[in-house]
């Protein structure tokens, strides 16, 4: 088995990204867990007094004071969950970010843009944010892997390969 995540969140400056949703998906699809992501309480400012803040606020729709979860505790519920097993995310940004925090992650860069995939508009959080939904984005990759007969498979990072049908 292996796990697809992704997430959403406030980019604040070059090197820090707040994670406000989180989504993880198993690649039986049996699993699927969103987490929404408190944020940090000794961040100066809030979306209202910052422009860029403001702007990915309109996009992402999620509120900055809004969150089940403190970070540390998601990221911990989600390592339990996926640790051995590979996770399989979109983009070089959401590769490292999850690196960093110490999962094995493989990058599915030759998923097309999630702006094209429109196949799981159903399978958004709560919050019913639109494109912008880390929960509709797994289902989008999983849907995507399994409809173009790809294969991922690996049980060690250096054993992964990528079969196309």
């Amino acid at each position: 088995m292996y796990w697809f995540c992704d997430f959403e969140g406030y980019k604040v400056d070059k090197e820090r990204f707040i994670v406000k949703e989180l989504s993880i998906l198993s690649s039986d699809g049996e699993q699927c867990y969103t987490y929404l992501i408190k944020s940090p309480k000794r961040y100066p400012g809030t979306p209202d007094s910052n422009a860029t803040l403001q702007y990915q606020y309109q996009r992402h729709n999620l509120r900055w004071n809004f969150g089940d979860y403190e970070f540390d505790e998601a990221i911990n519920d989600i390592w339990e969950k996926v640790t051995p097993c590979i996770t399989y995310v979109k983009g070089d940004q959401k590769t490292q970010f999850l690196e960093d925090e110490g999962f094995e992650v493989r990058n599915l860069d030759f998923v097309p843009s999630f702006k094209t995939l429109n196949e799981c508009t159903t399978d958004w959080c709560e919050i019913k944010h639109g494109k912008s939904c880390a929960r509709r984005k797994v289902h989008e990759l999983k849907r995507y892997i399994d409809s173009n007969g790809i294969v991922l498979k690996g049980s060690t990072p250096k054993q992964i390969k990528v079969y196309v049908k």
